[in-house]
């Protein structure tokens, strides 16, 4: 009894509603909310320090991770097992209903009546699949493998649910930060950012990743129009370069590589302790998103007590995104004291209480994306058996037609079915009637039920 409530509820009509809905929902969340392999570390950050409350809600219920947590699994879990439930369903009438096609084959017999009938069905493809009770009913049929349409889609469905599935619980990403010249282990540590799925273990990418140069152009209004990073792959059996765009992501040993929208500066320090020790840091500043803002970065000096909040411009007369004449506002502060406050430009030094500081230079990172995928290729070739299933529904639809004759009236009669294009059958079943009484096989007139 419970066993049969749970099937009913897999294929209930309100079932399959409402996880469609819930599932547009997911995608929406995961539309609207920014992902964690969406953005740079420094994003979050900045949305933790103005909301905390916001960003401690958003975080355990894994809105900034949408297509890899617990609660998304479960959802297309159980659309899962109803598309599956359905399609066994379906197989099995279908099952069915070629063996019962069969039968009627093995018993129908010769049809011994008018030679034109079946010239007209044969000129339309028909072929005949029974005749009964003395010639007084005729079964035609055509595009048998219309039948399975369905079946064949919705197997292409499943399969590509079933390769979510397999996303979901082992895909692997990571996102990392290279500044121009840097080198990427590949290594799970070296990531900024980490998303696994629930059963993925630690993801090493198997291979070393040097950025040489991140070239990056500009519309007139000062919108991105394109960006690209020559990458320098280190692996066995050697040395490959290779460039990775917004629309043309890297593969390598199972592992895409994609160019993330995020990227800016890197800016360099050197800090000298009176007793000659020198501290050497990097900074990495997101671009602003205005082409007269200043990117802004804050964050603690390591080795030290000094927090620095930083405004950067790469170009002071505000018209550039590129490095031309970059200068910095520097804030230095100290248990909550500001010990310095001014401009400075690479190349120069400024004094801190007892200390150097040296603004070594800057350059571009790019942001990275690192994504092992493993049920990819079973997503593909699902995708291609539903766009197979389609073709066989729309383009092969299943019909069939009946023939009765009453031999008390002469009247001839035509009724049929077809899953697609009712209308069009119906013309063809009229068609078929009139090439059948304008021959003159028969004198009477026709009933037609379509």
């Amino acid at each position: 009894m419970v066993f049969q409530k749970i099937k009913r509820f897999l294929i209930s009509p309100r079932t399959v509603i409402s996880l469609i809905i819930i599932t547009l929902i997911a995608c929406v969340i995961g539309f609207l909310v920014p992902q964690i392999t969406d953005k740079s570390p420094s994003y979050f950050e900045l949305w933790k320090e103005k909301n905390i409350y916001t960003f401690r809600i958003v975080d355990r219920l894994q809105l900034n991770r949408v297509y890899t947590s617990v609660w998304f699994l479960s959802l297309v879990v159980l659309i899962t097992v109803s598309l599956g439930y359905s399609l066994c369903l379906q197989v099995k009438k279908n099952i069915r209903q070629g063996r019962e096609h069969k039968a009627r084959k093995k018993k129908h017999k010769p049809f011994s009546g008018p030679d034109r009938i079946m010239k007209i069905f044969k000129k339309r493809r028909y072929r005949l699949s029974g005749v009964y009770s003395d010639d007084q009913k005729l079964i035609f049929t055509k595009n048998s493998i219309g039948r399975w349409g369905g079946v064949i889609f919705h197997l292409g469905l499943l399969l590509v649910i079933i390769s979510a599935i397999a996303v979901l619980c082992f895909q692997k990403s990571g996102f990392v930060q290279l500044m121009e010249g840097d080198l990427f282990d590949g290594k799970e540590t070296g990531f900024l950012v980490k998303d696994r799925g629930v059963f993925a273990g630690e993801f090493n990418a198997g291979f070393k990743t040097h950025l040489s140069k991140l070239v990056h152009t500009y519309w007139d209004g000062g919108e991105l129009k394109f960006l690209e990073s020559s990458v320098r792959i280190i692996r066995e059996p050697g040395i490959t370069d290779k460039k990775i765009s917004v629309n043309d992501p890297l593969f390598i040993d199972d592992t895409n590589i994609y160019q993330s929208n995020n990227y800016g500066y890197t800016l360099s320090f050197i800090l000298k302790k009176p007793a000659g020790e020198e501290v050497l840091t990097h900074f990495n500043i997101d671009r602003a998103g205005d082409i007269k803002q200043p990117a802004t970065g804050k964050s603690d000096f390591p080795l030290s007590p000094y927090i620095f909040k930083m405004k950067f411009l790469p170009d002071v007369t505000s018209k550039s995104f590129y490095l031309t004449k970059p200068i910095l506002y520097l804030t230095v502060s100290e248990g909550g004291s500001v010990v310095f406050n001014g401009l400075i430009i690479p190349g120069n030094a400024v004094k801190i209480e007892e200390d150097i500081l040296y603004f070594t230079g800057v350059r571009y990172w790019s942001g990275l994306l690192f994504v092992n995928n493993p049920g990819m290729s079973g997503a593909y070739i699902g995708f291609i058996i539903g766009i197979f299933g389609i073709a066989v529904m729309f383009l092969l639809p299943y019909k069939e037609i009946h023939l009765t004759l009453d031999t008390d009236t002469g009247l001839y009669g035509i009724a049929g079915m077809t899953k697609r294009y009712g209308a069009i059958f119906k013309e063809e079943m009229d068609e078929i009637k009139t090439e059948i009484v304008t021959g003159g096989i028969f004198r009477k007139e026709f009933q037609t039920n379509g």
